[in-house]
């Protein structure tokens, strides 16, 4: 619900604190879980990362104009500032990977919902070799996307775990709305090759 950031972005402008406490309520775990895929990172360093786009926010929200662009696209092209600062910091370290990344129901888009996750049963928690399959799995995505070049690993966050469109991805990246989509069918197609071996022994 962009209208209702904006309302509460508002709010904050005339000094009401408590709605910038709700933003980061409602955005911290998606924002968390793009950074961890983001920088390959364990949880520490993404709620640190995470802390600091929260900040920036903060510090820039009067600058911040609703309807010239939707919030979520404000929001990721700030943290994704951040982590490719953080990733220059570390000297590019050549591999990387996801470590207890936080839960969130909506984390997988729809293409990875339909060809990368194994939807767990109802009362999974009463099937464990069940609920053990689907976590391991949950894993190798995470792991997966990780692994990816830098230049398809983001899009294909924003697209298929952060739920963003192809125009807000361009914004967020800088890059040709052709170059986006590309990149994004690119990186699909790469978790497939690397998923396969997995899924085919499920």
């Amino acid at each position: 619900m962009p209208e209702l950031d904006d309302e509460l972005m508002k709010r904050f402008r005339k000094g009401d604190a408590d709605a910038f406490n709700l933003i980061v309520r409602r955005h911290r775990v998606a924002l968390v879980n793009f950074i961890a895929h983001f920088i390959g990172g364990n949880q520490d360093s993404a709620e640190d990362l995470a802390q600091e786009t929260f900040v920036r926010m903060f510090k820039a929200s009067s600058r911040y104009k609703a309807g010239t662009a939707k919030f979520s696209t404000w929001m990721y092209h700030i943290a994704s500032n951040l982590c490719k600062n953080e990733l220059r910091n570390r000297g590019r370290r050549g591999r990387f990977f996801v470590d207890n990344v936080a839960p969130n129901d909506e984390d997988v888009g729809h293409s990875a919902r339909e060809d990368l996750i194994a939807t767990a049963p109802a009362d999974s928690a009463f099937q464990p070799d069940i609920e053990l399959e689907r976590k391991e799995l949950q894993r190798t995505v995470q792991n997966a996307i990780a692994e990816l070049p830098e230049r398809y690993r983001l899009p294909v966050s924003l697209r298929d775990l952060q739920g963003l469109s192809y125009e807000e991805i361009s914004e967020v990246l800088n890059l040709p709305l052709g170059t986006t989509k590309s990149r994004i069918n690119r990186a699909r197609l790469m978790l497939k090759d690397k998923l396969r071996s997995f899924v085919e022994s499920l």
